[in-house]
């Protein structure tokens, strides 16, 4: 008899995911195939290759849930062990299966001869169901029982596991999910030019009424904002999505640059397009890093003119015609020099948009009056230039990636509050 499932564990298994030599990307792969089916992940484990951890792992997740999915140790080498294990917590033992092991064999015709170690393989807890693998040589498995619950088996390589997921256990497990199980429907929200802790301030309990769960996902960039609603159908939770939306966008304004997965250079790139305008870049800090997210889209030769990437002082005069003497006096991180960038960048390519980005990135080049990560942003846009001074915190890397977000945001803004 099939039991109707609810919830189910993971449990990753190998030496090297505990090490951190291998990061564990199959818990997440398997999360995200088996949500939309409304069969929640409530706990991920991982245990190293040794029969008593593994088992010990499967009988908990038995005992919680009575649904089970592990990964790793499939393989035909003496540390492969995870067969044996979840057979001994079900009391089922090892049978030999000759239609696995002739797949086995012609899966190697091509290469030669099989080696024997092999054989084991296709040795499976008794009454398991096998799930053939096209990626690699061990199957999948599955084994019911009764009292216990269900155990699904995978191999460890990643390919093969979204293979077998999406080809197999997806289907398989379906149909043991309940009719009346409740679904998550989403919607994202991406911001940039605040903190997580500023956006939790700001929303407080202004969405509690809604029954909504909400998370704030933050990246060096920005914070992503998540709602989820749990419902039988759509019908029952799109409105309360839809108020959480406008809520949110409420309290939060401009720092909201889209609803959906897009990326703020493609926002960006969209406001331009639709304005007939085209953008070019003066970046001395952020090396190229704003031409090249402008770029990442097909039709990006619709909005974006160029660039010049000007890192010695000697660059910013020669190529945008900054003042030898504003560089003197205020040096190359400096308003000053950001709107003489800007302006340089229209004036050389004559388009109607620039942005022109300069600062210290760090780790060494800081002063007490300009600390490392201190940024410069200029935008220029139909002859009006609008300047603003950052901090960005972080290593090389985080300074360099937030000014250039930065940057894409202050153009972003200028465009929408222009009006155009």
């Amino acid at each position: 008899m099939k039991r109707e499932l609810t919830a189910i564990e993971i449990v990753t298994i190998g030496e090297e995911l505990l090490s951190g030599a291998t990061l564990d990307s199959n818990a997440a792969t398997i999360a995200q195939a088996l949500e939309p089916l409304g069969l929640r992940v409530v706990r991920r484990t991982t245990v190293g290759d040794e029969a008593g951890g593994i088992a010990d792992a499967v009988a908990s997740a038995l005992a919680r849930t009575g649904a089970v999915i592990t990964t790793g140790g499939l393989g035909p080498t003496d540390d492969d062990i995870t067969k044996a294990a979840v057979a001994g917590v079900l009391g089922r033992p090892l049978e030999f299966r000759e239609e696995v092991w002739a797949r086995l064999k012609e899966r190697w015709a091509r290469r030669g001869r099989i080696p024997e170690t092999n054989r084991r393989q296709a040795e499976v807890p008794a009454g398991a169901e096998v799930f053939p693998n096209p990626r690699g040589t061990a199957p999948g498995l599955a084994v019911e029982d009764e009292r216990l619950g269900l155990c699904v088996l995978l191999p460890g390589p990643p390919a093969e596991v979204e293979s077998l997921v999406q080809d197999a256990i997806v289907a398989f497990l379906a149909q043991r999910v309940s009719g009346d199980v409740k679904r998550p429907y989403r919607c994202q929200l991406r911001t940039t030019g605040v903190a997580e802790s500023a956006i939790a301030e700001r929303v407080g309990g202004r969405l509690d009424d809604l029954l909504l769960d909400v998370a704030y996902l933050p990246e060096v960039d920005g914070v992503d904002i998540r709602l989820t609603g749990w419902a039988r159908d759509e019908v029952e939770v799109t409105e309360r999505l839809h108020e959480a939306v406008r809520r949110l966008r409420e309290t939060l304004g401009l720092h909201i640059y889209t609803e959906g997965p897009a990326d703020l250079a493609q926002v960006v790139g969209d406001l331009l397009r639709q304005r007939g305008l085209t953008v070019t870049v003066a970046e001395s800090c952020t090396a190229g890093l704003i031409a090249r997210r402008l770029t990442e889209f097909a039709g990006s030769s619709d909005y974006f003119w160029g660039g010049m990437i000007v890192y010695d002082d000697r660059a910013k005069v020669e190529l945008l015609g900054v003042a030898e003497e504003t560089l003197r006096r205020y040096g190359a991180v400096s308003e000053e020099t950001a709107r003489e960038m800007a302006e340089g960048a229209c004036r050389r390519s004559g388009s109607a948009a620039a942005i022109a980005v300069s600062g210290i990135a760090g780790p060494a080049g800081g002063t007490e009056e300009k600390p490392v990560g201190t940024v410069w942003l200029a935008v220029r846009l139909n002859d009006e230039t609008v300047a603003k001074r950052r901090y960005y915190p972080g290593t090389r890397d985080m300074v360099r990636a937030r000014a250039a977000q930065g940057g894409l945001d202050l153009l972003r803004r200028t465009l929408l509050q222009a009006g155009l």
